[in-house]
């Protein structure tokens, strides 16, 4: 399971993974926290007139994740459509619960995530590899309320790194 802060994580950096060991017939799983409607169009901000505005921008990074999930051979995808760019901001106690479900729904052994630095310091990076740690650690506890399903933990938790 990759748990990820937006459209285009799965194929930054965790692509190869994910398609690897979809490959050899594991089944793979992605947890998305945002659309993606706060980020560039071609190259294009926000405030530019050939941005197709942030909900068109979802709608079609949304498709492109799911487009990109068949390629690399992920089973389940999950959106839990948080804000892009403010993902640092969201209530964590319900993050880490929406995640910790999804954890004990799916019931994988292995979760990769982005490192505490974010791979390259972006806060919605740094935020989900807070939530997906703590996520990791709530799915195993049979105190943590995360909605529904047996506690699981997992065989191991894997941040992205990049060489210096």
């Amino acid at each position: 399971m990759a748990v990820l802060a937006h459209p285009d994580d799965e194929s930054l950096g965790f692509g190869g993974v994910l398609a690897r060991y979809a490959d050899e017939g594991l089944e793979t799983s992605l947890v998305t926290a945002t659309r993606g409607q706060s980020g560039r169009y071609r190259g294009h901000t926000r405030e530019m007139p050939e941005h197709p505005g942030e909900e068109a921008l979802a709608s079609i990074r949304e498709a492109e994740l799911h487009a990109a999930a068949h390629e690399l051979g992920i089973s389940d995808v999950t959106i839990l459509d948080y804000r892009d760019q403010f993902l640092d901001q969201a209530y964590a106690r319900e993050a880490v619960r929406q995640i910790a479900r999804h954890i004990r729904r799916l019931r994988p052994h292995v979760v990769v995530t982005f490192g505490p630095d974010g791979a390259y310091g972006h806060p919605d990076h740094i935020a989900i590899s807070q939530f997906a740690t703590s996520a990791v650690l709530a799915a195993a506890d049979s105190g943590f309320d995360a909605g529904r399903g047996e506690p699981h933990t997992m065989s191991k938790v894997y941040y992205l790194a990049w060489p210096a």
